[in-house]
Parts: C-alpha cells; sequence; structure tokens
C-alpha cells in the first residue's frame, strides 16, 4: 500500500486535550470546593462525572475546528450563501460613474462597439448638470449606415439603464471614417504570405489609432497580480474585464515618424523607407482628425494604388487583384469561453458536519449508574429508580448546556446571517413541521410555534436522553386514552404529543430562560454593527439615520428590523447607489383612457387595506412577511434612483403611511366636507406609498432635456454687431452647439458663420444672420476660444421660462406630503437632510418640498403627465431588439401629448411652490 494509516501521537489542541481540560478542572475545584471534596480518584462518582462531561468537551472542541465552509454546509450539501455573504462580483462593483467607466460598460455590452469616446460638455449654461456626447468606433467592417445606427441607438438604450443622478446622455454618434493612405517602399522577407503581412499591418495601425481594449478573464487578472479590488473596481462586465490602462485615448494627429515602429513591427517587414501621408488624396505633413472622426489609414487601397510599393530582395513584388482585407474577430478578443466571468464563483469545497445532533453523556456512563438505556425498569426498585432520577436530573443540566453549545455552533449561519432569526431551536422547529401536512400547516393548533423576535442564542431539547420523560414537567398532561389502544399505544402517543407541543413547560420554559431580552436586542445589534462594519458602512451614521423609524415601536428592535432590511439590500444599492430611474423604460404610473393619458388618483377600495395592517401575529413581529415586502430587485432600480429605494428602506415611508392612513380611517368626521378632505388625504398617501416609494424626485435636468431653446451669436466689430440664431431647437442640439461654440477656433468659427451655419459632426446648422447697432454684452457669454459672445435661452413657454428659474437651482427636487405629522417633525428633517448630505455626490445639489393637500391637487396630475412624457421620445429613441419595439409600442403618445408642453406646466407649478415656500420664509 502507497498510504500507512496510523495514529501519530501529535500534541492535540487545548480545546481537544482531555487530560488538559481535566487537570483544568480539577485545579479549579481544589481552589474552590475548600475541604468538602477530598477524593479526586476514580472511583469517586464526582471523577466519573468531571471525566464523561470533559470527553463531551473535547468533541465540542473538534467541532469548533471545523472550516467555515463545512459549518456552513447543510443536510444537502449546500453553502449557506444567501443572506450570509455578498460574492464579489455584487458587492464591490458598482454602477458606471467614471468616463473610464462607461467606456468599459459599452465596450462590454456590444461586441460591434470597438471603443469609446465620451466628452463631458463644460456647460456654460448649464454648469451644475454632466452632459454627455458619446462617439462609438464601430467594427470598421460594419458599412451598412443603418445597421450603424442602431447600434448607436441601442447604445443610447444602454447607457440610460446607467444612468446617474443630474445627467444625460445625448445620441451617441458613430465615429466617421477619415480615409487616408500611406505610400513609401517596405522591404520583405521571403517566404512570407504577402496577404497575411498586408492584414497584420492593417490590424497593427487600426490599434494604434484606436484600439479595441482586451477582455480579460479574472483568473487571467490574478495571474498577472491583480487582487480582487483591484478587478472589480467599476460596473460588473459580462464578457471579461477591462483595465484602465487599456482604454487608450483616440489618436487624431499621426505623423509619418509614428507609423514607422508599427509598421516594422510586423512579422515578416524587414524595413519601411520614404514613408509618406495622404490625406484627401494630398500628400499631407500631417494626418488629422476632429473629435467625431476616426483615422482610416487603406493599406490595401494604398498597395493598389502603387503609392506603396512592397520589395523583396530589392525587388518589387506584383500586385495580386486578391479581395479585401478581412480581419477576424479574434484579433481584437478572446473567445466566449475565456471571457466568462463563471469560473471563478466557484464556492469552496465542503462537507456536511451533522454539528447540531447531540449524544447526552448519559450514554457513556458505566451500567451500574442505572441512567442508560438499559436502567432500571420503572416499575421495579423503588429506591434505584428515584436515586437514578435524581442523578439523571443533575446530569441533565450539563446535557443541556453542552447540546445548547452545539447547536449555537451549529447555527453560525444565522447568527450572522443578514436577516434576523425567528427561531431560538431551528431543530425542534423542524421536527414539528416535519409531520404536519399542508393542511395542518395552513391551519395550524399552535399560530406562532417557537417563535421569537431575533434570537441570538440557540438551544435544543433534550427528547433523546434515555428515559428523560419522568424528569420533564408535566410530561403526563397528554395521559389519556379513548380506550381503543393498548397502554404502550396510549403512553407512546402522549409521549409524542408532549414533545410535539411548543408550549409544554419544558421547551417553552428554556426558551424564556435562555435569552432575557434585553441581553438579546444589545447583542444582535451588535452583531449587525459588526456586519454593517465589514461591508463599508458605518454603524453610526446607519444609527443616525434611523434614529426615528418605527416598526414596531420598540426603538431596539426597530433598529435590528431596519439594519437587518439594509444588509439584505445592501448588494443592489450600493451598487445603484448613485444611478437615477430609467426614464426611456421606466413602468407607467398611470393608464391610458381613450387614448388620453388618466392621471386621476386611485379609488381607495377594500382589498387595499390588506396592505395597511400590523407585521405581528401574536405579540411577535414577522421577520419574514417585512423582509419579503421590502426585498428589492433590478427592475425597482429601472423605476426608481437609488437613493428613493434608500430613503424608503431605512427611514419606512411606506410603514410611516400605511400607519397614517390607518390612522384617518379611525377619525370620526362630522361632515360631508371634511369627510371628503379625508378620502383625499388618504387616497394622496396611498398614492404615495403604493407608487411613488412614499417620495418623488424630479431630476431638473430632464425638465430641462424637454424643453426647445435659441441661440444668439454675436461678434463686435467697429462699425455694428453682427448677430446669428437659431431658433426652436432641441436640448441635444443646444447643448452640442454650446460646446461648438466654447471650443471652436475664431477663425473656423468666421469662416462657418459667413457661410451661414455651425458645424457639429460634420452636419451644418443653418443660422440667421441679424445686424443691430448696440447690444449688452452682459446678458452674453463669452466663448473660450475666440472673440464670439452667446446667449441661450427658453424658447418653450412663450418667455415665461428662463435658464435662471428658481427649479434649475437644484439638480434634484424631492416632494413629501405636509400633512403627514411624522414628516413634520424637526426630528425627521435632521435625519432627512443627514441623509441627504451622506448620500448623494458632492455635485448634485437638492431642493426637499413639503407640499399642501391643495398644491398636490395640482401638481401630481401634472408630476404624471410629465413623468410618462419622458418615454415619448419616438425621433431619438432606437428600435433595435423586440424588447424595445415593445417598450415603444407600450407607451405610443396620445394625439395630445406634447412632452415639452408637460414639461412647461411641471416647472410652472414647481415655482409658483417654490414662490409660495421663499415667501413664507421670508
Amino acid at each position: 500500500m502507497d498510504t500507512i494509516n496510523h495514529i501519530s501521537k501529535t500534541k492535540l489542541p487545548l480545546h481537544q486535550d482531555f487530560n488538559f481540560l481535566k487537570s483544568e478542572a480539577i485545579d479549579f475545584i481544589q481552589n474552590h470546593i475548600g475541604k468538602e471534596w477530598t477524593n479526586f480518584n476514580p472511583s469517586d462518582p464526582g471523577m466519573t462525572i468531571l471525566d464523561q462531561f470533559c470527553y463531551a468537551l473535547t468533541e465540542l472542541g473538534y467541532c469548533t475546528d471545523f472550516t467555515i465552509p463545512d459549518i456552513l454546509t447543510d443536510f444537502t450539501g449546500k453553502i449557506a450563501i444567501d443572506d450570509q455573504f455578498y460574492l464579489p462580483y455584487k458587492i464591490l462593483t458598482t454602477s458606471p460613474y467614471t468616463i473610464n467607466d462607461y467606456r468599459k460598460y459599452l465596450i462590454d455590452g456590444n461586441e460591434n462597439i470597438f471603443n469609446v469616446t465620451i466628452l463631458c460638455y463644460n456647460n456654460n449654461i448649464f454648469p451644475i448638470n454632466r452632459i454627455y456626447q458619446v462617439y462609438l468606433y464601430i467594427n470598421p467592417d460594419i458599412v451598412d449606415v443603418i445597421e450603424s445606427k442602431n447600434i448607436c441607438k441601442s447604445a443610447f438604450y444602454y447607457l440610460n439603464k446607467s444612468r446617474n443622478l443630474g445627467e444625460v446622455f445625448n445620441l451617441p454618434i458613430a465615429l466617421q471614417t477619415q480615409n487616408c493612405s500611406i505610400g513609401g517602399k517596405i522591404e520583405i522577407t521571403k517566404k512570407v504570405d504577402l496577404y497575411a503581412v498586408l492584414l497584420d499591418l492593417q490590424s497593427k495601425i487600426r490599434e494604434f489609432i484606436f484600439a479595441k481594449p482586451e477582455q480579460l478573464s479574472y483568473e487571467t487578472l490574478i495571474a498577472k497580480g491583480y487582487n480582487s479590488a483591484a478587478i472589480y473596481d467599476g460596473p460588473y462586465l459580462k464578457n471579461g474585464w477591462i483595465l484602465n490602462e487599456s482604454l487608450a485615448d483616440k489618436i487624431d494627429q499621426i505623423k509619418a515618424i509614428d507609423l514607422i515602429p508599427v509598421i516594422e513591427s510586423v512579422t515578416g517587414i524587414v524595413t519601411v523607407s520614404g514613408l509618406q501621408l495622404y490625406q484627401n488624396e494630398k500628400i499631407t505633413s500631417v494626418l488629422q482628425a476632429t473629435v467625431n472622426q476616426i483615422l482610416s489609414i487603406d493599406i490595401l487601397g494604398s498597395y493598389k494604388s502603387k503609392n506603396l510599393t512592397i520589395t523583396c530582395n530589392g525587388k518589387e513584388v506584383a500586385f495580386d487583384a486578391f479581395g479585401p482585407l478581412i480581419i477576424t474577430p479574434d484579433k481584437f478578443e478572446e473567445t466566449t469561453a475565456n471571457l466568462n466571468n463563471k469560473v471563478h464563483l466557484k464556492l469552496p469545497k465542503s462537507s456536511f458536519r451533522d454539528i447540531n445532533t447531540y449524544y447526552s453523556i448519559q450514554n457513556t456512563f458505566p451500567q451500574q449508574y442505572n441512567i442508560g438505556a438499559d436502567k432500571v425498569a420503572d416499575d421495579s426498585a423503588p429506591i434505584q429508580v428515584a436515586q437514578s432520577r435524581q442523578l439523571k436530573g443533575y446530569l441533565t443540566l450539563f446535557d443541556q448546556i453542552l447540546a445548547n453549545q452545539f447547536s449555537q455552533l451549529a447555527n453560525v449561519s444565522k447568527l450572522f446571517s443578514f436577516t434576523n432569526s425567528v427561531c431560538g431551536a431551528p431543530s425542534d422547529e423542524e421536527n414539528f413541521y416535519a409531520v404536519k401536512d399542508k393542511e395542518q400547516q395552513k391551519n395550524l393548533e399552535y399560530p406562532v410555534p417557537y417563535k421569537m423576535f431575533s434570537p441570538s442564542y440557540f438551544y435544543q431539547s433534550l427528547y433523546t436522553v434515555p428515559h428523560i420523560r419522568p424528569i420533564l414537567k408535566d410530561s403526563k398532561t397528554f395521559d389519556y386514552s379513548f380506550g381503543n389502544e393498548t397502554e404502550a399505544e396510549q403512553q407512546e402517543k402522549s409521549w409524542f404529543e408532549y414533545q410535539q407541543d411548543p408550549y409544554n413547560p419544558y421547551i417553552f420554559g428554556m426558551m424564556k430562560l435562555i435569552e432575557e431580552e434585553d441581553v438579546n436586542l444589545d447583542r444582535r445589534n451588535k452583531l449587525l454593527d459588526h456586519l454593517l462594519a465589514r461591508h463599508g458602512e458605518s454603524p453610526k451614521v446607519i444609527d443616525a439615520i434611523i434614529n426615528d423609524t418605527i416598526y414596531t415601536g420598540d426603538k431596539r428592535k426597530d433598529q435590528l428590523i431596519l439594519k437587518s432590511l439594509y444588509l439584505q439590500n445592501l448588494g443592489l444599492l450600493t451598487y445603484n447607489r448613485q444611478k437615477g430611474y430609467n426614464f426611456l423604460s421606466a413602468s407607467k404610473i398611470a393608464d391610458n383612457t381613450s387614448g388620453n393619458i388618466d392621471v386621476s388618483l386611485p379609488v381607495i377600495k377594500s382589498k387595499h387595506l390588506g396592505y395597511i395592517s400590523e407585521n405581528t401575529t401574536d405579540f411577535i413581529f414577522r421577520s419574514e412577511q417585512i423582509n419579503k415586502k421590502e426585498k428589492l430587485s433590478r427592475p425597482d432600480f429601472n423605476n426608481f434612483s437609488g437613493l428613493e429605494l434608500k430613503l424608503n428602506l431605512l427611514f419606512g415611508l411606506k410603514n410611516i403611511y400605511s400607519n397614517f392612513i390607518t390612522s384617518q380611517f379611525d377619525i370620526q368626521q362630522n361632515n360631508i366636507e371634511n369627510q371628503l378632505n379625508t378620502y383625499k388625504t388618504i387616497q394622496k398617501t396611498f398614492w404615495f406609498k403604493e407608487k411613488r416609494n412614499g417620495s418623488i424626485l424630479i431630476e431638473t435636468i430632464l425638465l430641462l432635456n424637454q424643453l426647445k431653446y435659441n441661440i444668439e451669436i454675436i461678434k463686435q466689430n467697429q462699425v455694428n454687431i453682427t448677430s446669428y440664431s437659431l431658433e426652436n431647437i432641441d436640448f441635444q442640439t443646444i447643448s452640442n452647439l454650446n460646446y461648438v461654440v466654447n471650443t471652436t477656433a475664431e477663425a473656423t468659427l468666421d469662416t462657418n458663420l459667413g457661410q451661414g451655419y455651425l458645424v457639429f459632426s460634420d452636419v451644418q446648422f443653418p443660422v440667421v444672420t441679424n445686424t443691430s447697432e448696440a447690444i449688452n454684452l452682459t446678458d452674453y457669454t463669452k466663448s473660450e476660444l475666440s472673440n464670439y459672445y452667446f446667449r441661450i435661452t427658453i424658447a418653450s413657454g412663450n418667455g415665461s421660462i428662463t435658464i435662471d428659474n428658481s427649479v434649475f437651482k437644484k439638480n434634484i427636487i424631492l416632494v413629501f406630503p405636509d400633512f403627514i405629522p411624522v414628516l413634520q417633525t424637526p426630528e425627521f428633517k435632521k435625519r432627512l437632510k443627514y441623509f441627504l448630505k451622506n448620500s448623494l455626490p458632492v455635485n448634485v445639489s437638492y431642493e426637499c418640498l413639503f407640499l399642501s393637500l391643495q398644491e398636490l391637487e395640482t401638481f401630481i396630475p401634472n408630476y404624471v403627465k410629465w413623468h410618462e412624457s419622458l418615454r415619448f421620445k419616438s425621433d431619438l429613441i432606437p428600435v433595435k431588439t423586440e424588447q424595445d419595439q415593445a417598450a415603444i409600442n407600450n407607451s405610443a403618445p396620445s394625439a395630445t401629448t406634447n412632452p415639452a408642453e408637460t414639461a412647461i406646466n411641471l416647472i410652472n407649478s414647481l415655482t409658483s411652490i417654490l414662490a409660495t415656500k421663499n415667501g413664507r420664509n421670508k
């Protein structure tokens, strides 16, 4: 045999060393028992008891040395992961936030997007908002214009899935190819495939100009020395990770000297000489491209035109009429098998360890003690029976302590779980339900068996201890018969019923004895604080935010509920912490009636009252129910921003509204008018709770995004002032033209405006030329690179809306009803301010509005119409997939829908509210 199995004589750990444990116990006895115990020999019964207890402790010590995976593995072989740990890709990643994040996100999301350039406009007009213009380097082999446009539109949808608060994306633009060629002489070696050389050269020049970043597998990056924190820094990528250093910028200027090392790096090329550059069929010293263009050097075209000569051993290689250079995808990316991110999600190997099952020390005592399975029968030697039971009662105390320790270790997964446990004796609860059928489980004789609020100490019954029944209190409670059973059958049935009674004096007394509520709540709170800190969340900050949030009325229990809910949803909340909602595909909050948007609030019916109920049964809080109700899913972040969902969760807004509605139903109204107001109050509260998660968040950039604009550009000379204007243009165009005026050289502006247009991305926007004698330049903004001045005004609203409107001074506006007492307390407003300060990015400013019942009467309909109109972007929204088409079909606007008009109505409503608020403050 290759392996020799034998017992090695090695020193055991102290907690598994019987001799050490026994010597420690004897030392303790000698130091504390005085002169009452003098016999420490094996003949003393006390020493026998000590031996058995120490042996049992070595078993407990052995179990504590099991690996964490083994301890967390259940009898099915599955490791407890859910609500225990967040896998790295779920907790370390975050939705795109930086420019590089968005570039990775787009490259990973569409195989035909090779690279991305993103401009974040430093906007003179809207300085507190981010406006992104995205340029896509689409696979050069795609020449179909329609397909290219569809890729841009698909990217627009994809970007808005991860749009951050206070940000908007203009429709992405495909980089336009700027065709170029080269001339000169290239010397190649013998026995090389000319086509392969040209193919490799074309590929390397493309990579030099704007390379498609390499996507690497997790294992590859680990092998390169990257740790998990570095790998997962950024958005989760489905097809492999992209390093920041691989995101090279697009090269817009190339000199001949820049290409020489690129050409010479191609296998088979010896030298290059006399290199010349051609652009627009003219020789140039520098190849140049604008921000919306990409240089494309056609190697085969250069060779065909004979500007590029290829020689071998001094002889020119003749041109063969082969087709275009086809660059296969594997030149740019790894195979899917190498890039999938599943391999590193393998959990550690583990084995189920039956830690909870307890073997009583009474089974191992010598036979003469009469306490084992073969003890003296109850009907003989009553004195010996009494002595045996007395000893069993004494030993059962030790058994219970040991059994509970094993149970505590077996339930470590529940102790450190994000969810609050609901039972202190899981094994007994499992045994209770194991013998119940479905009907019995629905109509239990005991409504909350073994239930308690968030235990942190676990225990188990000792029904398996030999002949334990006679020493358990009231163990004969079920000793009755209907006369059709034998005595043995009746005794078996009685004992079974006693064990199935979760309120029998033994197990119920154990439940009350094991934990004192004050100790339990403090201990569980510390455990949750540890879990929060382990995930980078400050327990003190969370305590300050949830200070007055009420679920049970007991402050400490409410802390446990809220911290547990936050931890359960932490993965999605932290990933989407900065994200706004996806206005292009968010669910509707209004119905369509006869082709018009129905903005009427829901009628409160009796079926709705099922939501308005306590989360308790028999005075025990139902943690499972609240966990299910507050569980967040990915679609929630499509309909709401991460901020709104976190606000609702930590402040318990839905619960506040439910309690308020309940209190309103209890109010006795004296007249019909008061009853009507009460109903309207309940109706709006219910709408806030069901449709908006307790608050309304409006991003002012989205209001601006729907309006039309005018731009006026002037240049002053000695005689008069010439102005150029464009009117009634959309937000995307105005933001791009604002960029053009700010970043274009004066000479270029002179030429373009002189010819009657502005140019952006090769598109000419015609301008109207006017002349006037005097203009107040203080009303205009000076261009950054020229002596031109410009002014942007809002065309929508007939001049009633201006860019410096009070509504646009903040990035987001949060709206709450003011008739709910809890929301009007100084404590709530202080916590809200602290929450927003800690949750919002520094570049996002906010305004909180508390609206009266009368203000909400007009505000809510305006908001609903505006919210629905955000989806009606038929001129911009793409149709790429069946899902996209379905989204557009489902949100088709009626003939009366005007997105700009809905924005104007909401802006006017907010302006009036802000004016009233400022007036009250004065």
